[in-house]
């Protein structure tokens, strides 16, 4: 089976490198008072940090909503995957809402993945 590469998490991570680029810039700049071109290679090692992070957190989000949503998942067999509480993965009209700290995705992420990969071996 291929998977359609979704776009969001370029997307996302490229916004948030311009904003981070934009706002070290004038940090440095107007704060720091340092001068463009050193306010440029500081901007720019930030931005690049940024997209990653985002990027990253874009890929989680697409990828846990991916495999709920292909192996349609209750709030409660989430739990059961994750080892969290049902209330963490509340889903309303059929869509998986988000809400746990960002720092518990990449948790979430791993046990999700590890379910698909016995699922399809299933198969």
């Amino acid at each position: 089976m291929q998977r359609k590469e979704s776009a969001f998490p370029i997307i996302y991570g490229v916004l948030s490198a311009i904003i981070s680029f934009i706002a070290v810039i004038f940090i440095c700049q107007r704060s720091f008072r340092l001068n463009l071109q050193l306010s440029i290679i500081i901007a720019g090692v930030f931005a690049i940090l940024f997209f990653c992070l985002s990027y990253f957190r874009g890929h989680a989000s697409v990828e846990i909503k991916r495999i709920v949503y292909e192996y349609k998942l209750t709030d409660q067999q989430l739990a059961k995957i994750t080892g969290m509480k049902a209330s963490d993965f509340p889903i309303y009209q059929n869509r998986l809402q988000l809400i746990l700290p960002k720092r518990y995705w990449p948790r979430v992420l791993d046990a999700l993945q590890k379910y698909e990969k016995q699922q399809q071996a299933k198969e």
